[in-house]
Protein backbone atom coordinates (compact mmCIF):
# COMPACT_ATOMS: atom_id res chain seq x y z
CA UNK A 1 0.00 0.00 0.00
CA UNK A 2 1.19 3.28 -1.15
CA UNK A 3 1.73 6.50 1.39
CA UNK A 4 -0.88 7.78 -1.21
CA UNK A 5 -3.80 5.07 0.30
CA UNK A 6 -3.22 6.42 3.26
CA UNK A 7 -6.58 6.01 5.93
CA UNK A 8 -9.31 7.63 4.70
CA UNK A 9 -9.02 10.92 6.86
CA UNK A 10 -11.96 13.15 7.31
CA UNK A 11 -11.59 16.87 7.44
CA UNK A 12 -14.15 18.10 10.49
CA UNK A 13 -14.00 21.52 12.34
CA UNK A 14 -11.73 21.35 15.86
CA UNK A 15 -10.68 23.30 18.56
CA UNK A 16 -7.30 24.60 19.97
CA UNK A 17 -5.23 26.71 22.64
CA UNK A 18 -6.04 30.19 22.66
CA UNK A 19 -5.24 32.55 19.99
CA UNK A 20 -3.40 35.58 20.00
CA UNK A 21 -5.25 38.57 18.04
CA UNK A 22 -2.92 38.84 15.95
CA UNK A 23 -3.63 35.57 14.03
CA UNK A 24 -6.72 37.25 12.69
CA UNK A 25 -4.80 39.38 10.43
CA UNK A 26 -2.41 36.59 9.38
CA UNK A 27 -5.92 34.38 8.70
CA UNK A 28 -7.01 37.12 6.74
CA UNK A 29 -4.15 37.43 5.05
CA UNK A 30 -4.13 34.05 3.88
CA UNK A 31 -7.90 34.05 3.08
CA UNK A 32 -7.37 36.56 0.48
CA UNK A 33 -5.01 35.11 -1.17
CA UNK A 34 -5.55 31.56 -1.30
CA UNK A 35 -9.36 31.15 -1.20
CA UNK A 36 -10.12 30.57 -4.62
CA UNK A 37 -13.04 32.79 -4.79
CA UNK A 38 -14.22 35.30 -2.19
CA UNK A 39 -16.51 36.94 -5.05
CA UNK A 40 -18.35 33.99 -5.38
CA UNK A 41 -18.51 33.54 -1.25
CA UNK A 42 -20.05 37.10 -1.36
CA UNK A 43 -22.75 36.27 -4.38
CA UNK A 44 -23.60 33.25 -2.15
CA UNK A 45 -24.42 35.23 0.94
CA UNK A 46 -26.64 37.87 -1.09
CA UNK A 47 -28.22 35.20 -2.92
CA UNK A 48 -29.32 32.88 0.23
CA UNK A 49 -29.19 36.03 3.18
CA UNK A 50 -31.50 33.22 5.55
CA UNK A 51 -28.44 30.68 5.23
CA UNK A 52 -25.21 32.93 6.21
CA UNK A 53 -23.15 32.35 9.34
CA UNK A 54 -21.08 35.41 10.61
CA UNK A 55 -20.06 38.64 8.66
CA UNK A 56 -17.42 39.49 5.47
CA UNK A 57 -14.61 40.88 7.65
CA UNK A 58 -12.64 37.76 6.75
CA UNK A 59 -12.17 39.53 3.38
CA UNK A 60 -13.81 42.99 3.55
CA UNK A 61 -11.66 46.11 2.16
CA UNK A 62 -13.18 48.39 4.89
CA UNK A 63 -13.13 46.39 7.98
CA UNK A 64 -10.98 45.58 10.94
CA UNK A 65 -9.74 42.29 10.52
CA UNK A 66 -11.41 40.25 12.57
CA UNK A 67 -10.08 39.37 16.22
CA UNK A 68 -8.85 35.48 16.83
CA UNK A 69 -7.64 34.83 20.07
CA UNK A 70 -9.49 31.02 21.16
CA UNK A 71 -10.96 28.52 18.19
CA UNK A 72 -14.49 29.66 18.98
CA UNK A 73 -13.40 32.68 17.51
CA UNK A 74 -11.91 31.13 14.61
CA UNK A 75 -14.96 28.84 14.03
CA UNK A 76 -17.43 31.81 14.11
CA UNK A 77 -14.90 34.02 11.92
CA UNK A 78 -14.50 31.11 9.13
CA UNK A 79 -18.16 30.47 9.04
CA UNK A 80 -18.64 33.31 6.72
CA UNK A 81 -16.86 31.15 3.76
CA UNK A 82 -20.07 28.84 3.79
CA UNK A 83 -17.42 26.13 3.26
CA UNK A 84 -18.09 22.48 4.53
CA UNK A 85 -14.05 21.84 3.84
CA UNK A 86 -13.10 24.43 6.48
CA UNK A 87 -11.15 22.48 9.62
CA UNK A 88 -9.60 23.47 12.60
CA UNK A 89 -6.81 21.50 14.28
CA UNK A 90 -4.55 21.62 16.49
CA UNK A 91 -1.30 21.35 15.54
CA UNK A 92 -0.29 18.00 17.56
CA UNK A 93 -2.37 15.53 19.23
CA UNK A 94 -5.60 13.28 17.88
CA UNK A 95 -7.56 14.09 15.06
CA UNK A 96 -10.08 12.43 14.81
CA UNK A 97 -12.26 9.91 17.39
CA UNK A 98 -15.39 8.60 17.58
CA UNK A 99 -18.13 7.34 19.36
CA UNK A 100 -18.52 3.99 16.90
CA UNK A 101 -21.72 4.93 15.46
CA UNK A 102 -23.06 7.53 13.22
CA UNK A 103 -26.33 9.01 12.99
CA UNK A 104 -28.80 10.96 10.54
CA UNK A 105 -31.40 13.43 10.99
CA UNK A 106 -34.65 14.17 9.21
CA UNK A 107 -35.69 18.02 8.55
CA UNK A 108 -38.32 18.05 11.74
CA UNK A 109 -35.06 17.95 14.07
CA UNK A 110 -35.29 14.03 14.61
CA UNK A 111 -32.20 11.79 14.66
CA UNK A 112 -31.79 8.01 14.78
CA UNK A 113 -28.79 6.03 14.82
CA UNK A 114 -27.76 5.19 11.36
CA UNK A 115 -24.35 2.78 11.74
CA UNK A 116 -23.30 0.83 14.51
CA UNK A 117 -19.51 0.15 13.15
CA UNK A 118 -17.88 -0.69 16.48
CA UNK A 119 -18.78 -4.42 17.33
CA UNK A 120 -17.98 -3.92 20.93
CA UNK A 121 -20.61 -1.52 21.33
CA UNK A 122 -23.90 -3.15 23.10
CA UNK A 123 -27.51 -1.39 23.70
CA UNK A 124 -27.67 0.46 20.32
CA UNK A 125 -29.87 -1.00 17.66
CA UNK A 126 -29.86 0.62 13.81
CA UNK A 127 -32.74 2.83 13.70
CA UNK A 128 -33.06 3.36 17.29
CA UNK A 129 -34.34 7.24 17.96
CA UNK A 130 -32.09 9.19 19.65
CA UNK A 131 -34.40 11.32 22.43
CA UNK A 132 -31.48 13.33 23.78
CA UNK A 133 -27.97 14.08 23.83
CA UNK A 134 -26.60 14.63 27.33
CA UNK A 135 -29.73 15.39 28.39
CA UNK A 136 -30.67 18.29 26.06
CA UNK A 137 -33.74 17.25 23.83
CA UNK A 138 -32.65 16.23 20.21
CA UNK A 139 -33.72 18.93 18.08
CA UNK A 140 -32.46 21.47 20.83
CA UNK A 141 -29.11 20.13 20.88
CA UNK A 142 -28.75 20.48 17.09
CA UNK A 143 -29.89 23.86 16.88
CA UNK A 144 -27.14 24.79 19.15
CA UNK A 145 -24.41 22.97 17.60
CA UNK A 146 -25.11 23.85 13.89
CA UNK A 147 -24.84 27.36 14.10
CA UNK A 148 -20.85 26.30 15.20
CA UNK A 149 -20.90 24.07 12.14
CA UNK A 150 -19.61 24.56 8.85
CA UNK A 151 -21.18 24.55 5.87
CA UNK A 152 -23.77 26.34 3.10
CA UNK A 153 -26.87 25.88 4.23
CA UNK A 154 -28.75 25.15 7.78
CA UNK A 155 -29.87 21.77 6.55
CA UNK A 156 -26.83 20.25 5.35
CA UNK A 157 -25.00 22.16 8.79
CA UNK A 158 -27.73 20.25 11.31
CA UNK A 159 -26.79 16.72 9.21
CA UNK A 160 -22.92 17.57 9.83
CA UNK A 161 -23.72 18.07 13.15
CA UNK A 162 -24.85 14.78 13.70
CA UNK A 163 -22.17 13.36 12.01
CA UNK A 164 -19.72 15.06 14.01
CA UNK A 165 -21.58 13.84 16.94
CA UNK A 166 -20.56 10.37 16.35
CA UNK A 167 -16.95 11.43 14.19
CA UNK A 168 -15.52 14.68 15.00
CA UNK A 169 -11.73 15.55 16.64
CA UNK A 170 -11.46 16.69 20.08
CA UNK A 171 -11.69 20.28 19.68
CA UNK A 172 -14.77 19.72 17.24
CA UNK A 173 -16.17 17.89 20.39
CA UNK A 174 -15.01 20.63 23.07
CA UNK A 175 -16.46 23.18 20.32
CA UNK A 176 -20.21 21.31 20.57
CA UNK A 177 -19.06 21.26 24.05
CA UNK A 178 -19.24 17.35 24.57
CA UNK A 179 -16.66 15.44 27.24
CA UNK A 180 -14.86 12.95 26.47
CA UNK A 181 -17.97 10.60 26.55
CA UNK A 182 -21.75 11.30 25.44
CA UNK A 183 -25.13 10.28 27.20
CA UNK A 184 -27.93 9.59 24.56
CA UNK A 185 -31.07 8.89 25.25
CA UNK A 186 -32.37 6.50 22.68
CA UNK A 187 -35.90 4.79 22.41
CA UNK A 188 -36.24 0.91 20.01
CA UNK A 189 -40.29 1.27 18.63
CA UNK A 190 -42.76 1.71 21.56
CA UNK A 191 -40.22 0.64 23.85
CA UNK A 192 -39.25 2.98 27.11
CA UNK A 193 -36.05 5.53 26.08
CA UNK A 194 -33.23 4.29 27.84
CA UNK A 195 -29.66 5.99 28.48
CA UNK A 196 -26.73 4.56 26.51
CA UNK A 197 -23.11 5.73 27.81
CA UNK A 198 -20.50 5.81 24.68
CA UNK A 199 -16.77 7.13 25.40
CA UNK A 200 -15.21 8.52 22.58
CA UNK A 201 -11.94 6.46 21.21
CA UNK A 202 -9.48 7.59 18.64
CA UNK A 203 -9.78 6.33 14.89
CA UNK A 204 -7.57 3.06 14.30
CA UNK A 205 -7.13 1.75 10.83
CA UNK A 206 -9.40 -1.11 11.98
CA UNK A 207 -12.33 1.27 13.03
CA UNK A 208 -11.83 3.43 9.64
CA UNK A 209 -12.36 0.18 7.79
CA UNK A 210 -15.40 -1.16 9.43
CA UNK A 211 -16.64 2.63 9.29
CA UNK A 212 -16.28 2.44 5.62
CA UNK A 213 -17.63 -1.09 5.31
CA UNK A 214 -20.82 -0.04 7.43
CA UNK A 215 -21.62 3.21 5.17
CA UNK A 216 -21.56 1.02 1.96
CA UNK A 217 -23.81 -1.41 3.28
CA UNK A 218 -27.46 -0.61 1.89
CA UNK A 219 -30.55 1.22 3.51
CA UNK A 220 -32.80 0.09 0.54
CA UNK A 221 -33.77 -4.04 -0.42
CA UNK A 222 -31.79 -4.58 -3.83
CA UNK A 223 -35.47 -5.03 -5.15
CA UNK A 224 -38.50 -2.78 -4.96
CA UNK A 225 -41.77 -2.69 -6.28
CA UNK A 226 -44.02 0.53 -6.83
CA UNK A 227 -47.29 -0.35 -9.10
CA UNK A 228 -45.64 -2.34 -10.77
CA UNK A 229 -42.28 -1.08 -11.99
CA UNK A 230 -39.57 -3.07 -10.72
CA UNK A 231 -36.88 -1.18 -8.99
CA UNK A 232 -33.39 -1.71 -7.97
CA UNK A 233 -31.21 -0.24 -5.90
CA UNK A 234 -27.32 0.16 -5.56
CA UNK A 235 -25.10 2.21 -2.97
CA UNK A 236 -22.43 3.90 -2.74
CA UNK A 237 -21.45 5.05 0.54
CA UNK A 238 -17.74 6.49 0.17
CA UNK A 239 -15.03 6.48 -2.72
CA UNK A 240 -12.73 4.78 0.33
CA UNK A 241 -11.10 2.18 -2.61
CA UNK A 242 -8.30 1.56 0.28
CA UNK A 243 -10.52 -0.43 2.06
CA UNK A 244 -11.60 -2.50 -0.82
CA UNK A 245 -10.02 -6.00 -1.19
CA UNK A 246 -10.65 -5.63 -4.93
CA UNK A 247 -8.24 -2.63 -5.09
CA UNK A 248 -5.79 -3.78 -2.92
CA UNK A 249 -5.82 -7.02 -4.55
CA UNK A 250 -5.19 -5.19 -7.92
CA UNK A 251 -2.89 -2.36 -7.31
CA UNK A 252 -0.15 -4.46 -5.72
CA UNK A 253 -0.36 -6.83 -8.40
CA UNK A 254 0.35 -4.34 -10.40
CA UNK A 255 3.19 -2.92 -8.75
CA UNK A 256 5.06 -5.99 -9.32
CA UNK A 257 5.08 -5.43 -13.31
CA UNK A 258 8.81 -3.76 -13.67
CA UNK A 259 7.81 -0.08 -14.66
CA UNK A 260 4.77 0.33 -13.38
CA UNK A 261 4.08 3.85 -11.82
CA UNK A 262 2.14 4.46 -8.93
CA UNK A 263 -0.76 6.23 -10.71
CA UNK A 264 -1.12 3.52 -13.34
CA UNK A 265 -0.84 0.84 -10.20
CA UNK A 266 -3.57 3.03 -8.31
CA UNK A 267 -5.69 3.10 -11.71
CA UNK A 268 -5.08 -0.91 -12.03
CA UNK A 269 -7.01 -0.68 -8.67
CA UNK A 270 -9.93 1.70 -9.47
CA UNK A 271 -10.46 -0.68 -12.64
CA UNK A 272 -11.66 -3.65 -10.35
CA UNK A 273 -13.64 -1.60 -8.45
CA UNK A 274 -16.05 -0.48 -11.44
CA UNK A 275 -15.68 -4.30 -12.86
CA UNK A 276 -17.10 -5.65 -9.86
CA UNK A 277 -19.63 -2.58 -9.83
CA UNK A 278 -20.74 -2.85 -13.35
CA UNK A 279 -21.24 -6.98 -12.99
CA UNK A 280 -23.20 -5.98 -10.03
CA UNK A 281 -25.35 -3.08 -11.42
CA UNK A 282 -26.07 -5.40 -14.31
CA UNK A 283 -27.41 -8.04 -12.24
CA UNK A 284 -29.74 -5.64 -10.84
CA UNK A 285 -30.93 -3.52 -14.05
CA UNK A 286 -31.59 -7.33 -15.99
CA UNK A 287 -34.58 -7.64 -13.01
CA UNK A 288 -35.17 -3.74 -12.77
CA UNK A 289 -37.60 -0.99 -15.06
CA UNK A 290 -35.96 1.80 -13.31
CA UNK A 291 -32.08 1.64 -11.64
CA UNK A 292 -31.92 3.72 -7.85
CA UNK A 293 -28.02 4.98 -7.10
CA UNK A 294 -28.40 5.73 -3.27
CA UNK A 295 -25.96 8.46 -2.19
CA UNK A 296 -27.48 9.52 1.08
CA UNK A 297 -24.98 10.00 3.37
CA UNK A 298 -22.08 9.49 1.00
CA UNK A 299 -18.59 10.48 2.83
CA UNK A 300 -17.20 11.53 -0.49
CA UNK A 301 -13.62 10.70 -1.18
CA UNK A 302 -11.77 9.84 -4.28
CA UNK A 303 -12.74 11.67 -7.23
CA UNK A 304 -11.04 9.81 -9.45
CA UNK A 305 -12.88 7.15 -8.20
CA UNK A 306 -16.01 8.55 -8.42
CA UNK A 307 -15.85 9.74 -11.74
CA UNK A 308 -14.93 6.39 -13.49
CA UNK A 309 -17.66 5.07 -11.51
CA UNK A 310 -20.08 7.64 -13.15
CA UNK A 311 -19.00 7.02 -16.80
CA UNK A 312 -19.84 3.26 -16.38
CA UNK A 313 -22.95 4.23 -15.27
CA UNK A 314 -23.86 6.67 -17.74
CA UNK A 315 -24.92 5.95 -21.15
CA UNK A 316 -23.87 9.55 -22.10
CA UNK A 317 -20.78 11.79 -21.81
CA UNK A 318 -19.94 13.10 -18.53
CA UNK A 319 -19.96 17.01 -18.56
CA UNK A 320 -16.21 18.70 -18.32
CA UNK A 321 -15.55 19.67 -14.73
CA UNK A 322 -12.75 22.55 -14.12
CA UNK A 323 -10.91 23.08 -11.65
CA UNK A 324 -11.17 27.33 -10.05
CA UNK A 325 -7.77 28.35 -8.51
CA UNK A 326 -7.16 31.90 -7.17
CA UNK A 327 -4.44 34.00 -9.27
CA UNK A 328 -2.08 36.89 -8.41
CA UNK A 329 -4.33 38.77 -10.86
CA UNK A 330 -6.94 40.64 -9.14
CA UNK A 331 -10.42 39.45 -10.62
CA UNK A 332 -9.09 36.49 -12.29
CA UNK A 333 -9.04 33.10 -11.91
CA UNK A 334 -7.24 29.98 -13.20
CA UNK A 335 -9.39 27.03 -14.79
CA UNK A 336 -7.66 23.50 -14.97
CA UNK A 337 -9.96 20.59 -16.51
CA UNK A 338 -10.13 17.65 -14.72
CA UNK A 339 -8.43 14.63 -16.72
CA UNK A 340 -9.96 11.81 -17.56
CA UNK A 341 -8.82 8.51 -16.70
CA UNK A 342 -9.34 5.79 -19.22
CA UNK A 343 -12.24 3.84 -19.28
CA UNK A 344 -12.69 0.95 -17.15
CA UNK A 345 -15.94 -0.48 -18.32
CA UNK A 346 -19.46 -0.08 -18.65
CA UNK A 347 -22.68 -1.19 -17.46
CA UNK A 348 -24.39 -3.24 -20.68
CA UNK A 349 -28.00 -2.63 -19.37
CA UNK A 350 -29.53 1.44 -19.79
CA UNK A 351 -32.40 1.68 -17.53
CA UNK A 352 -33.75 5.07 -16.33
CA UNK A 353 -31.66 6.44 -13.24
CA UNK A 354 -32.54 8.13 -10.15
CA UNK A 355 -29.92 9.36 -7.84
CA UNK A 356 -30.88 9.23 -4.28
CA UNK A 357 -29.65 12.09 -2.61
CA UNK A 358 -29.87 13.85 1.22
CA UNK A 359 -28.78 16.80 3.38
CA UNK A 360 -25.47 14.60 4.05
CA UNK A 361 -24.48 13.33 0.69
CA UNK A 362 -21.35 15.41 0.17
CA UNK A 363 -17.87 15.97 -1.84
CA UNK A 364 -17.08 13.34 -4.25
CA UNK A 365 -20.58 12.14 -4.16
CA UNK A 366 -21.82 15.13 -5.01
CA UNK A 367 -19.93 15.87 -7.87
CA UNK A 368 -20.89 12.32 -9.21
CA UNK A 369 -25.01 13.66 -8.31
CA UNK A 370 -23.91 16.43 -10.75
CA UNK A 371 -22.31 14.08 -13.09
CA UNK A 372 -25.34 11.94 -13.61
CA UNK A 373 -27.71 14.71 -13.50
CA UNK A 374 -26.31 16.22 -16.40
CA UNK A 375 -25.92 13.07 -18.63
CA UNK A 376 -29.77 12.22 -17.81
CA UNK A 377 -30.19 10.78 -14.59
CA UNK A 378 -33.29 12.41 -12.06
CA UNK A 379 -32.00 13.71 -9.02
CA UNK A 380 -34.39 12.71 -5.95
CA UNK A 381 -34.40 13.53 -1.85
CA UNK A 382 -32.81 16.88 -0.83
CA UNK A 383 -30.02 19.71 -1.58
CA UNK A 384 -26.53 18.03 -1.01
CA UNK A 385 -24.49 19.25 1.43
CA UNK A 386 -22.48 21.97 -0.67
CA UNK A 387 -19.02 19.95 -0.69
CA UNK A 388 -17.87 21.84 -4.28
CA UNK A 389 -14.46 22.76 -3.17
CA UNK A 390 -11.52 20.19 -3.15
CA UNK A 391 -8.20 19.84 -1.05
CA UNK A 392 -4.88 18.62 -2.01
CA UNK A 393 -4.30 14.49 -0.62
CA UNK A 394 -1.28 15.96 1.09
CA UNK A 395 -2.47 19.43 1.55
CA UNK A 396 -0.86 20.70 5.37
CA UNK A 397 -3.19 23.41 5.88
CA UNK A 398 -1.87 27.15 7.58
CA UNK A 399 -0.61 27.21 11.29
CA UNK A 400 -1.70 29.90 13.01
CA UNK A 401 1.82 30.80 14.78
CA UNK A 402 0.45 32.30 17.99
CA UNK A 403 -2.03 29.52 18.70
CA UNK A 404 -0.91 26.27 16.83
CA UNK A 405 -4.13 26.31 15.15
CA UNK A 406 -3.96 24.52 11.80
CA UNK A 407 -6.54 25.90 9.28
CA UNK A 408 -7.60 23.97 6.37
CA UNK A 409 -10.60 25.11 3.56
CA UNK A 410 -11.17 24.59 0.26
CA UNK A 411 -8.48 24.79 -1.90
CA UNK A 412 -10.43 24.95 -5.40
CA UNK A 413 -14.11 25.06 -6.49
CA UNK A 414 -15.29 22.40 -9.31
CA UNK A 415 -17.15 24.11 -11.98
CA UNK A 416 -19.55 21.78 -14.03
CA UNK A 417 -19.73 22.74 -17.95
CA UNK A 418 -20.97 20.45 -20.56
CA UNK A 419 -21.98 23.59 -22.92
CA UNK A 420 -18.39 24.36 -24.22
CA UNK A 421 -18.49 27.58 -22.52
CA UNK A 422 -15.06 27.15 -20.43
CA UNK A 423 -11.44 26.36 -21.70
CA UNK A 424 -8.19 26.12 -19.37
CA UNK A 425 -6.12 29.37 -18.47
CA UNK A 426 -7.77 32.24 -17.05
CA UNK A 427 -11.28 33.44 -16.86
CA UNK A 428 -13.19 36.53 -15.54
CA UNK A 429 -14.03 36.00 -11.70
CA UNK A 430 -17.28 38.47 -11.99
CA UNK A 431 -18.07 36.15 -15.42
CA UNK A 432 -17.82 32.81 -13.93
CA UNK A 433 -19.43 33.63 -10.82
CA UNK A 434 -22.22 35.33 -12.83
CA UNK A 435 -22.79 32.55 -14.73
CA UNK A 436 -23.06 29.72 -12.19
CA UNK A 437 -25.01 31.73 -9.66
CA UNK A 438 -27.90 32.43 -11.92
CA UNK A 439 -31.22 30.72 -10.92
CA UNK A 440 -30.10 30.51 -7.26
CA UNK A 441 -27.20 28.49 -8.72
CA UNK A 442 -29.25 26.33 -9.90
CA UNK A 443 -27.60 23.40 -12.18
CA UNK A 444 -28.26 23.50 -15.71
CA UNK A 445 -26.97 21.68 -18.56
CA UNK A 446 -26.72 24.72 -21.11
CA UNK A 447 -24.36 26.86 -19.20
CA UNK A 448 -21.76 26.44 -16.19
CA UNK A 449 -23.03 25.81 -12.82
CA UNK A 450 -21.07 24.93 -9.36
CA UNK A 451 -22.30 23.23 -6.17
CA UNK A 452 -20.07 24.87 -3.43
CA UNK A 453 -22.23 26.15 -0.72
CA UNK A 454 -25.58 26.19 -2.90
CA UNK A 455 -24.96 22.30 -2.86
CA UNK A 456 -26.84 20.52 -6.07
CA UNK A 457 -30.95 20.97 -5.80
CA UNK A 458 -32.76 17.89 -6.57
CA UNK A 459 -35.01 17.30 -9.34
CA UNK A 460 -37.96 15.99 -7.54
CA UNK A 461 -37.42 17.42 -3.75
CA UNK A 462 -38.12 15.31 -1.16
CA UNK A 463 -37.44 15.89 2.67
CA UNK A 464 -36.16 13.29 5.08
CA UNK A 465 -38.91 12.11 7.47
CA UNK A 466 -38.55 10.10 10.66
CA UNK A 467 -40.53 7.46 8.71
CA UNK A 468 -37.95 7.90 5.71
CA UNK A 469 -35.00 7.02 8.08
CA UNK A 470 -36.56 3.95 10.14
CA UNK A 471 -37.63 2.02 6.83
CA UNK A 472 -34.89 3.43 4.99
CA UNK A 473 -36.31 5.33 2.19
CA UNK A 474 -38.25 2.33 0.60
CA UNK A 475 -41.72 4.10 1.23
CA UNK A 476 -39.89 7.59 -0.33
CA UNK A 477 -38.36 5.80 -3.60
CA UNK A 478 -41.99 4.40 -4.06
CA UNK A 479 -43.52 7.61 -3.81
CA UNK A 480 -41.00 8.96 -6.16
CA UNK A 481 -41.28 6.80 -8.96
CA UNK A 482 -45.19 6.84 -9.02
CA UNK A 483 -44.97 10.24 -9.15
CA UNK A 484 -42.81 10.15 -11.94
CA UNK A 485 -44.59 7.87 -13.80
CA UNK A 486 -47.45 9.69 -13.33
CA UNK A 487 -45.61 12.49 -14.86
CA UNK A 488 -44.58 10.94 -17.88
CA UNK A 489 -40.62 10.92 -16.55
CA UNK A 490 -40.56 7.40 -16.36
CA UNK A 491 -41.90 5.06 -18.45
CA UNK A 492 -45.08 3.40 -17.66
CA UNK A 493 -45.42 -0.72 -17.29
CA UNK A 494 -47.63 -3.11 -16.99
CA UNK A 495 -47.95 -4.51 -13.70
CA UNK A 496 -46.42 -8.12 -13.08
CA UNK A 497 -47.33 -11.34 -11.49
CA UNK A 498 -46.35 -10.85 -7.93
CA UNK A 499 -44.65 -13.73 -6.29
CA UNK A 500 -43.58 -11.93 -3.14
CA UNK A 501 -44.57 -9.85 -0.45
CA UNK A 502 -42.77 -7.45 0.03
CA UNK A 503 -42.97 -6.85 -3.97
CA UNK A 504 -47.10 -5.62 -3.76
CA UNK A 505 -48.53 -3.09 -5.18
CA UNK A 506 -48.22 -0.45 -2.79
CA UNK A 507 -51.64 1.17 -4.00
CA UNK A 508 -49.87 4.57 -3.06
CA UNK A 509 -51.42 8.20 -3.14
CA UNK A 510 -50.07 11.33 -3.99
CA UNK A 511 -50.20 14.93 -2.90
CA UNK A 512 -47.66 16.99 -5.24
CA UNK A 513 -46.65 20.37 -4.20
CA UNK A 514 -44.80 23.23 -6.66
CA UNK A 515 -41.64 24.17 -5.50
CA UNK A 516 -38.49 25.81 -6.75
CA UNK A 517 -38.57 27.26 -10.19
CA UNK A 518 -35.96 24.38 -11.24
CA UNK A 519 -38.86 21.46 -11.76
CA UNK A 520 -38.41 20.51 -8.20
CA UNK A 521 -41.18 19.36 -6.62
CA UNK A 522 -42.31 17.71 -3.27
CA UNK A 523 -43.68 14.14 -2.29
CA UNK A 524 -45.43 14.84 0.81
CA UNK A 525 -47.96 12.07 1.18
CA UNK A 526 -46.85 9.12 2.77
CA UNK A 527 -48.03 5.63 1.35
CA UNK A 528 -51.34 3.95 2.14
CA UNK A 529 -50.85 -0.01 2.95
Amino acid sequence: MTPRLAALTLCLAVGAPAASPDDGALLREHVRKTYPSLAYVERYRRSFPAEIQGDDSLWSATKSAPRVRSASDAVRVLASLQDHHVSLSAATGTRSESLGVLFRTATDGSMVVWRVFDRAISGLTQGDVVVAVDGMPTARWLTRVSPVTFGGNRRSRVAKAALELGLGTTVAHATAKLAASVTLKVKTGASAPRNVVLPYAPMSEERAAAMTAAINSPDLPRFMDAGGTRIGSVRIGAFAPQYDAAFVAASEEAEKVPGTSEDQAMIAGFCAVVKAFIADVDTIAGHSDVLVLDLRGNFGGFGREARLLGAALSFRPLPKSFDVFPTSRRGSLELREEPDDPACGHVATSRPMIVLTDAGTRSSGELMAAWLWHSGAIVVGERTIGAGGGLEFNSEGFTLPSSGLKVRMSENFTVFDGSGTLANGEFSESRLVDLVSQNGFAPDRARPFAIQAAGLRPDLDSPTTIDDLRDGGLAQIQRAVLLLRRQGRLPDVRPRPISRQRDRDPRAWLAVESASSRPAQRCTVPIRR
